[in-house]
């Protein structure tokens, strides 16, 4: 679930395709890996290092204890005094497309008018200039940023990945034509608050005034209900620093309206002592202590069932009534409340409305539109342990300031922080002279519909299938990405370039293997095609033709060519691995 409840905030390379759930395995198969640094680590290289990733490419930085996030473009990391900082330095749009702030299952548009919100908050971030080294950060102090991971961790990452291209240098501008301060937030519980309320040193906001929300009830968050025993109740209150004195309760009340995000809370003990809190304090104390005490029962499960509330009190809009056995809390919402309800957007995408009139709803009558000053690259902020490794999809070029590392890097690097420099480790056979194996049958995979072919490589290489028919012409050609050393896999389905069934024959099929040096190594494996391989493959084809556009052949071209090699290579191992 992605995360909404702000606090106050001070304030095309060509992209990586969508991956399917054969993706998400295989990268679940490369992350098990933790950095550790070799003994021969090189000479230490001074400045900020620099890591541009080829076009196209993705590059997977992982450290022990964060796992592994994958990224576009450039990387940057500083070494600052309070630990490593990464800098993802990209294009707009492909900031856009690695914001993770709602579930890319829903309405198509609502995402459009969230990619819309976040797309603005982006460039209102820049022009506040709060940061040093960078625009935004990557978490909920700002908008949640998970990189090229957003899109390829699911089969349903390319639905976030449309509604950012149909809504692409859409932005919300006030009169000036600057940005606004594009506020959104989980669940209104039925109506937004203005600016002001709720953010009294930022003061009112013209476009953030509030507004009636009644679509937000599709929310399983809209309304919801905490039950504790008196028990319970009187443990939590008794171990906070005010509240303890109105323990044991006697009686709890809300003084002033549920929508009053300072109204009081008043708790009486049995002894008559008072004790007021705000409703907010009263609201994070409560919460966090739950889960701290009892966190078998809180945070609770809401209406649905289906899980647990993000909180124990999910907003500070409830009211409280106590009975003999129990203190029961009915809340309206989660998150601040200002500018635009993401469940309420979706309410309103579920009735027909489009993404230009749910963004006026939120925003006071602001429609969406484009504008010649909105930034074409954007730096992003994180953090990063002290060592981790680098390991591209296709190559990278490694910079420490102004001086080049590594033109072209190709495998797993692993680098430490060591003070202000940096220790980079090339790969396991890094320095080595190429060695490819030659193409062969893969043992023990069969797909039945597919040929399964394998190589073995000493170094790290880009891999490419090349299939030639008996007259020694071009069939197919496909990338297949980086590759580690050892054994790797590539299927071939019986088809050309453009997807067609091959006729019967002789056909060669070759791994391909080019290092960072440029040199290249295969040797070919000749396979005969016969009427039954031909036969599976036009019946796949006329299959897919029929059901609307090959989804087959598209989870093929999405997937296979740049890691269904690792897996299958993975598989082959495991069972040759004793049980």
């Amino acid at each position: 679930m992605w995360m909404a409840d702000r606090g106050d905030r001070r304030a095309r390379r060509r992209r990586p395709r969508p991956a399917a759930t054969l993706l998400a395995a295989t990268v679940a198969v490369l992350s098990t890996v933790v950095p550790t640094l070799p003994a021969d680590a090189a000479e230490p290289v001074s400045g900020p290092l620099r890591v541009e990733v080829a076009d196209g490419g993705v590059v997977e930085v992982t450290d022990h204890a964060r796992g592994s996030r994958r990224f576009v473009d450039t990387l940057e990391f500083h070494a600052g005094s309070a630990g490593t900082l990464l800098v993802n330095d990209l294009a707009m749009e492909e900031y856009v497309a690695g914001v993770a702030e709602m579930p890319a299952r829903w309405h198509l548009e609502a995402l459009k008018a969230q990619a819309v919100a976040a797309r603005t908050y982006a460039w209102y971030s820049i022009r506040l200039g709060t940061f040093t080294h960078y625009d935004i950060c990557a978490t909920v102090a700002c908008q949640v940023f998970r990189g090229a991971d957003t899109v390829l961790d699911s089969d349903l990452g390319g639905r976030w990945r449309e509604a950012v291209d149909q809504t692409a240098g859409q932005v919300l501008v006030d009169d000036d034509g600057r940005p606004i301060l594009a506020r959104y937030f989980s669940t209104s519980g039925g109506r937004t608050y203005p600016n002001e309320v709720v953010f009294p040193d930022d003061g009112p906001r013209p476009f953030l005034v509030g507004t009636d929300d009644p679509a937000d009830a599709v929310s399983p968050y809209h309304r919801w209900i905490v039950t504790f025993t008196r028990e319970q109740f009187d443990d939590i209150i008794g171990r906070g620093d005010t509240l303890a004195r109105a323990a044991p309760v006697a009686d709890v009340r809300r003084e002033g309206s549920v929508h009053d995000p300072y109204a009081d809370v008043v708790v009486t003990a049995d002894d008559g002592t008072e004790v007021r809190v705000g409703a907010r304090q009263f609201r994070e104390f409560v919460s966090r202590m739950a889960a701290e005490r009892y966190p078998q029962d809180f945070p609770g499960v809401r209406g649905d069932g289906v899980r647990r509330l993000p909180e124990t009190l999910p907003s500070s809009r409830f009211e409280i009534i106590v009975d003999d056995q129990h203190v029961v809390i009915e809340g309206l919402g989660w998150g601040h409340g200002v500018g635009l309800g993401q469940y309420g957007a979706l309410g309103r995408a579920q009735q027909g409305e489009d993404h230009q009139d749910i963004l006026a709803a939120y925003y006071d009558g602001l429609t969406p539109t484009a504008s010649d000053d909105l930034p074409s690259r954007i730096r992003v902020g994180m953090d990063v342990g002290d060592t981790f490794t680098l390991r591209p999809s296709a190559t990278m070029r490694i910079l420490a300031g102004d001086t080049v590392v590594e033109e072209i890097a190709l495998g797993a690097w692993t680098v430490e922080r060591q003070g202000e420099d940096w220790a980079l480790t090339p790969p396991d056979g890094h320095d080595a002279d190429l060695e490819v194996a030659a193409t062969r049958p893969a043992a023990g995979l069969d797909l039945g519909d597919a040929a399964v072919v394998e190589t073995e490589v000493n170094k790290p290489v880009l891999l490419r299938l090349v299939v030639r028919d008996e007259d020694g012409s071009e069939v197919l050609v496909r990338d297949l990405g980086a590759a580690d050393p050892g054994v790797h896999a590539a299927t071939w389905r019986f088809e050309d370039t453009d997807g067609q069934p091959v006729p019967e024959g002789d056909y060669t099929l070759t791994l391909v293997g080019r290092d960072a040096a440029g040199e290249e190594d295969g040797s070919p494996h000749t396979l005969r095609v016969g009427a039954e391989a031909v036969a599976t493959a036009r019946e796949r084809a006329a299959d897919e033709d029929e059901a609307g556009g090959g989804t087959e052949r598209v989870l093929l071209a999405l997937v296979a060519p740049a890691t269904l090699f690792v897996l299958l290579a993975a598989a082959r191992r495991s069972r040759r691995s004793p049980a």
